[in-house]
């Protein structure tokens, strides 16, 4: 069957989805599939696809699609392995730095209307930011069992200022010829069915 311009006009996701949506796109969906809920009713009709990019490939065929963060991080990370040189640590950037690209710290992030951004750092680079961290969040939480403002503690000032100098340690240990990957969050409109579909 010949999919027409107006068809492509709203996509919706159904059973053939993921075959529509390669077609009108040009996007390679692999990996995984596109699995409709039917038969559910409620307020939440939004979905998001996770659309992975790098910085050698280029063009709609260089995209690769999941539906969920977790399946898109592992890709992110294999391909990482393959194209960066060996021995070199993912980092996610942030708003204060880089930080490990962690599971955690990537679902922690707010996806809406976001792309995640990655580079390749050496591995003691990505060590000393990962330290930092672990010990900033330990004072961060000793401070919140014994009810005390982290802002008026200096050891706590101290750690944050120890982060700040591994991440921009690792910025500047980046490895030449970096290969970077980024994570678009798409959000899509899901059709509501009815009971009787």
């Amino acid at each position: 069957m010949t999919t027409t311009d107006t068809d492509r006009a709203a996509p919706t996701i159904g059973p053939n989805y993921a075959r529509d949506m390669a077609a009108q796109c040009d996007i390679l969906i692999t990996v995984e599939a596109i699995k409709p809920q039917h038969n559910w009713i409620g307020p939440n009709t939004m979905a998001n696809i996770f659309l992975v990019t790098n910085s050698i490939d280029e063009g709609t065929n260089a995209i690769v699609a999941f539906s969920n963060i977790g399946s898109a991080l592992d890709f992110v990370k294999d391909s990482h392995g393959d194209l960066n040189a060996e021995g070199s640590a993912l980092m996610l950037e942030t708003a204060t730095g880089l930080v490990p690209a962690t599971n955690k710290a990537v679902k922690d992030r707010n996806f809406t209307g976001r792309t995640l951004h990655f580079t390749a750092t050496d591995a003691t680079g990505a060590k000393l930011v990962a330290a930092a961290q672990s010990k900033l969040d330990g004072a961060l939480q000793a401070c919140t069992l014994v009810g005390v403002d982290p802002s008026n503690v200096a050891m706590v000032a101290n750690l944050r200022d120890a982060l700040e100098v591994a991440q921009e340690s690792a910025s500047d240990s980046n490895l030449a010829e970096v290969v970077t990957f980024e994570i678009a969050i798409l959000p899509l409109h899901k059709r509501k069915h009815n009971k009787r579909s």
